[in-house]
């Protein structure tokens, strides 16, 4: 969606530079065939240019015990966190609101063209037409103006001087031969994708009043009578567009219609004006493109991991794989690891990692805070791995222990410990961090005891007798802060429920989870137990 975004805003960009260009620059030009040209040449390099950005490589030096690897998977691909869109169930989520509101107006926008494209479609088929000059002429009493629609030319004999007709066929005649409509069709195309950008309605308004010109030119250089036209437009003034894919006698008819008629043609030296489109096309191309993160090859002497030297010692290949999660959705950020290696690789924004693994073959680790880790085999001959990652909840312990038991961590790199050590030896950092509680697992669990101890006071109190056991799940958000909080199996008692619930979402911020440095959301489980 941010992608579809993206392109929006790039092409509405390069139409309001092309549009201003030729504003400023060639409106007032006669060389209409030309102006023609540079309109939808514009419209079609816009949008060329925002759907195929324009890359270029950076390489980035490696520094002495830091590893490159890790720099360029966070250069090249920002972690994705599930926390926008944890965040965006309480609140509101504004990109969704937008792409609402963008496809009901492309909707809208769409059906009005449908609607206004079908009414003459039902005049030409419903109605007998002439053949004159390898045009079809439809006579109708639908439409008081004439006009045409692709070879098709409708007109109402009933609204015109017989004298009149000549000039008017002529006229539609040049629209038809020039094949105006192949304009007109991608140009209305455009305003339904782009409906919200003012400035493809001028590009529109542009390219119509463009082919009035060009039509008028085409009269006059068949022998009509300039006087005489420009009497028969004055007295169209007054008449309505059909559809925006048509072409009608009366569209932008004032006086600077009218005037360009008689007006001086247009040197030819001032054609040259449309090279100024050349810097507006290079500052898109650099304005709008797109770096690429690659580690230079490093040169060390510095001695590596065992393990890591009989990989290099091998033959190898390169693999390619997507990682998502279960509703396909990329798992970015997320650690792809040579297992009983300290060789790895980072999963990109779009889902995707390569990775120079053993030609017989290997196993691979994959891990992301929050989810199951996934261990996949892979063969001699395999490639293009699709892998899907499933979340995972962590249980903790409400035991009080004077030992000092922290939270459950990540798996740590499959390395043996004399390798994770070694700061000489070139490794491939895992970023993982889970949530901690504060004070770790036995704060977490004196919290839930003494809540517990005050629950059972009151009970007593009320006389009641509490017992029962309750399994709690819960996020810890991206925050910090205890959300989703559900009973996943009950206790039996809708009381000891509600009260294992309170006690949950009475838990201290925690430190969130963190992937590569972003922070996630972790599920928990916990049991109570009255």
């Amino acid at each position: 969606m941010e992608n579809w975004f993206d392109f929006l805003l790039h092409a509405s960009i390069g139409f309001s530079l092309f549009f201003l260009l030729y504003w400023l620059l060639l409106r007032q030009s006669t060389h209409f065939k030309a102006n023609r040209v540079y309109l939808l040449a514009s419209v079609l390099m816009a949008l060329i240019v925002a759907a195929f950005p324009f890359h270029y490589t950076v390489s980035l030096q490696p520094i002495t015990n830091f590893n490159l690897t890790t720099l360029t998977g966070v250069l090249n691909h920002q972690v994705a966190t599930e926390g926008n869109q944890t965040a965006g169930q309480t609140g509101t989520n504004w990109s969704t609101v937008l792409l609402f509101a963008y496809l009901t107006g492309a909707a809208l926008f769409a059906l009005r063209l449908l609607i206004q494209t079908w009414k003459p479609l039902r005049v030409i088929y419903s109605s007998e037409p002439k053949m004159q000059d390898g045009y079809y002429i439809h006579e109708n009493d639908k439409y008081a103006l004439p006009f045409s629609f692709f070879n098709h030319i409708l007109i109402n004999p009933k609204y015109l001087k017989q004298e009149e007709i000549n000039e008017i066929l002529s006229h539609e005649q040049v629209h038809i031969r020039e094949r105006h409509w192949i304009d007109l069709l991608i140009i209305e195309l455009l305003t339904v994708i782009f409906w919200f950008n003012p400035f493809i309605w001028f590009i529109e308004l542009a390219i119509k009043q463009n082919h009035e010109y060009l039509a008028d030119q085409g009269v006059i250089s068949r022998g009509h009578s300039p006087v005489r036209y420009q009497a028969l437009l004055v007295n169209q003034l007054m008449g309505m567009q059909v559809i925006g894919i048509t072409n009608n006698l009366n569209f932008a008819l004032g006086p600077t219609r009218l005037n360009m008629m008689k007006r001086q043609k247009t040197s030819r030296k001032k054609l040259f004006r449309m090279a100024w489109g050349i810097p507006v096309l290079a500052f898109m191309l650099v304005a709008f493109a797109e770096p690429k993160y690659q580690a230079a090859a490093p040169v060390t002497n510095k001695v590596q991991p065992e393990s890591e030297q009989a990989v290099k010692a091998e033959a190898t290949k390169t693999i390619h794989g997507t990682v998502v999660n279960e509703k396909g959705e990329p798992m970015t950020g997320a650690t792809v690891l040579i297992r009983h290696t300290t060789k790895g690789t980072v999963v990109d924004e779009n889902g995707n990692f390569s990775l120079e693994v053993p030609e017989q073959g290997c196993e691979l680790v994959i891990s992301f805070v929050g989810y199951q880790t996934v261990v996949k085999k892979i063969t001699p001959n395999e490639d293009n791995i699709k892998l899907k990652m499933k979340k995972g909840v962590v249980g903790i312990s409400t035991e009080l222990s004077p030992a000092k038991k922290e939270m459950p961590a990540p798996p740590p790199p499959p390395a043996s410990s004399k390798q994770a050590d070694n700061k000489d030896k070139k490794v491939f950092v895992i970023v993982e961090d889970m949530p901690q509680y504060p004070g770790g697992q036995p704060a977490l669990a004196r919290y839930i005891d003494d809540q517990k101890k005050e629950i059972i006071q009151e009970a007593k109190a009320e006389g009641k007798t509490l017992k029962g056991k309750a399994y709690v799940n819960f996020v810890v958000q991206p925050d910090g802060s205890v959300g989703q909080v559900k009973i996943t199996k009950a206790s039996g008692s809708k009381y000891l429920d509600e009260k294992a619930i309170e006690i949950v979402k009475g838990m201290d911020k925690w430190s969130p989870g963190k992937q590569r440095g972003k922070a996630v959301p972790v599920n928990f489980a916990v049991p109570i137990e009255f």
